[in-house]
């Protein structure tokens, strides 16, 4: 299965933060939600930018991280409540970067060079630019989740504005 993240648009130094938005879908039409980002820079920061362009592959990070117990503890939608054992899935192959998850979130302070899928997105806003992360990321896994569990490759494309 791949993946689609096309970024529509980002900030830089303009208040209420600096932020991507894009929008993310699959190759079945199965899946759909906005996404939100770090922003851009021409060199990747830890935790501050947002990853370059690129074609990745999803792996389950089979990690206790301390997010992941964190999120573990957290999220209480449908398909986490029925997974208590759960992994982040991992965006894998980016030069010189591990831990890159997707994951919920509602604000660019949440991003750390995540990929924070949402169900809304709202640019007027300084911050909580998104709202119903948690349900994007619940549908999200419950799709993906079982797919890699079994060996299914499966992929995102990071496409720039």
């Amino acid at each position: 299965m791949k993946f689609i993240n096309q970024r529509l648009y980002y900030t830089k130094g303009i208040k209420g933060g600096d932020y991507t938005c894009g929008f993310l879908t699959n190759d079945i039409k199965t899946f759909r939600s906005f996404t939100l980002e770090d922003t851009h820079n021409d060199t990747k920061i830890a935790g501050d930018t947002r990853i370059p362009s690129g074609f990745y592959e999803l792996k389950l990070r089979m990690a206790d991280t301390p997010l992941t117990i964190k999120h573990r503890a957290g999220y209480k939608t449908e398909w986490f409540k029925a997974n208590p054992e759960w992994y982040h899935i991992e965006i894998t192959g980016i030069q010189n970067y591990t831990g890159v998850y997707i994951h919920s979130g509602n604000d660019d302070a949440h991003t750390l060079g995540c990929l924070l899928p949402a169900f809304t997105f709202d640019m007027t806003k300084g911050n909580n630019q998104t709202s119903n992360s948690l349900l994007a990321v619940d549908k999200f896994y419950s799709i993906v989740y079982p797919l890699l569990m079994v060996g299914t490759k499966c992929f995102i494309e990071m496409r720039d504005e």
